[in-house]
């Protein structure tokens, strides 16, 4: 059984995520400092920047990307700190970025229908 709630209404996904990242940034800085680590030494451990493990451990979204690596920061975090990455991460609810629906069904956007393929093949070769 997960510590953190999975999210069912999609309406609340935003305001659920950001109490989840609260919750896990405070349990891994929980248990960062009690293996006498600073945000520093993780960060040279994990490669990401201090200023986003510190957002990480505020429960900050706007100090961090898309959630989806944001994802793959608690998982870093996580394992570097011993413990189950992907059993953290995986319950942080994550909602896909949006699609620009202007984009699909729009044929000019292959480079093979606009004639690139051969001029790009003309340029290397050439």
């Amino acid at each position: 059984m997960s510590v953190f709630p999975r999210v069912i209404d999609r309406s609340q996904v935003l305001e659920c995520s950001d109490h989840q990242l609260k919750q896990v940034g405070q349990y891994l800085k929980a248990v960062r400092t009690q293996q006498g680590l600073s945000l520093l030494q993780v960060a040279q451990r994990t490669h990401i920047q201090p200023k986003q493990l510190r957002a990480i451990e505020t429960g900050n979204w706007m100090q961090l990307p898309e959630a989806i690596y944001v994802q793959g920061f608690l998982k870093q975090y996580a394992q570097s700190l011993g413990l189950d990455g992907v059993a953290i991460a995986n319950d942080l609810a994550v909602q896909p970025a949006p699609v620009n629906t202007k984009w699909l069904n729009q044929s000019n956007f292959s480079a093979r229908e606009r004639g690139v393929g051969p001029l790009l093949i003309n340029w290397l070769v050439g």
